[in-house]
């Protein structure tokens, strides 16, 4: 009997485990908020403890309400400068920003945000420029150390795949050989989930050297099994009425839907800086601005 349970517990032991291959996948958003929640609080903690070394230590009574109400609105506004400057940035999750100027910039206008509402006041008994260069100096280091904390804990995880974004190019040929090339960038977190695609022999244009994955009907029901996060219509603008006919049938699917316009270098070169913008229902690609 012993010799067949150690058999089975050998053989158990063999077996790969589960839990690496359904590791759940975490949502970008919801991290990038994470972070901005303890940018607040670095704020916040920040200003409330100098105040509180002043009010036990200096013997100095304040206004604790006015206070409080201060440190959190200065701790709202610097979350929004941050999110302004683009401190909150999901498209690289392995090198999340934590650029120390954009902090100390963003902790100055919270700082600045709150002079208005009356804490000089509530302080008068005490040196405002004293405080305030603690309060700075407190937010600034707080702010830091978090966001290096959260930066290596983030990549840990974009290493794992907990933030990969799967990707699906819906028609064969050259947009879905650049798409595919494209992710095959370290740190993206973005897996390339196969090219779909209707046509068939004649019909079909050159995959490329990509390997066909399936039609139309296979690429919906993988949606619907929950495997794929985003797609990506490749298709000629010639077709447009092909291409509103197939968006409607994504429409019903959890998945985030993408057309393709045009490929940027084909139009531009890939040395000029351009955004992406639009004039009513008219789409635009910004490659110049008035001096």
């Amino acid at each position: 009997m012993s010799t067949e349970v150690s058999a089975l517990a050998t053989v158990a032991a063999s077996k790969p485990k589960a839990r690496d291959v359904t590791r759940r996948r975490l949502s970008r958003n919801v991290a990038a908020d994470m972070v901005a929640i303890g940018d607040i609080l670095a704020v916040v903690l920040g200003g409330l403890l100098p105040a509180l070394i002043y009010a036990i230590v200096g013997n100095i009574k304040i206004d604790q309400v006015l206070v409080v109400q201060s440190v959190l609105v200065a701790g709202f506004i610097t979350h929004l400068c941050l999110r302004f400057r683009g401190m909150y940035d999901t498209t690289r999750m392995d090198r999340f920003a934590q650029d120390p100027f954009e902090l100390f910039i963003g902790i100055i206008c919270g700082m600045v945000g709150v002079l208005g509402i009356g804490l000089p006041l509530a302080l008068r008994n005490m040196h405002i420029v004293v405080w305030y260069a603690a309060w700075m100096s407190a937010s600034f280091s707080l702010i830091l150390y978090s966001r290096i904390i959260a930066r290596k804990i983030l990549s840990q995880l974009a290493a794992s795949g907990r933030f990969d974004q799967r990707v699906a190019v819906f028609g064969a040929g050259q947009i879905a050989r650049r798409v595919h090339d494209h992710l095959k960038t370290p740190g993206l977190g973005i897996h390339f989930a196969g090219v779909f695609d209707d046509r068939a022999g004649e019909d079909r244009l050159s995959s490329e050297g990509l390997e066909v994955t399936g039609k139309l009907e296979d690429l919906i029901n993988t949606c619907r099994e929950g495997k794929i996060d985003r797609i990506i219509v490749a298709l000629p603008q010639s077709a447009d009425q092909r291409i509103s006919s197939i968006v409607k049938k994504f429409a019903t699917l959890p998945v985030s839907t993408h057309i393709v316009t045009h490929i940027s270098s084909d139009l531009v070169d890939n040395d000029i800086a351009h955004n992406v913008s639009s004039l009513g229902p008219v789409g635009l690609l910004d490659v110049k601005k008035k001096a």
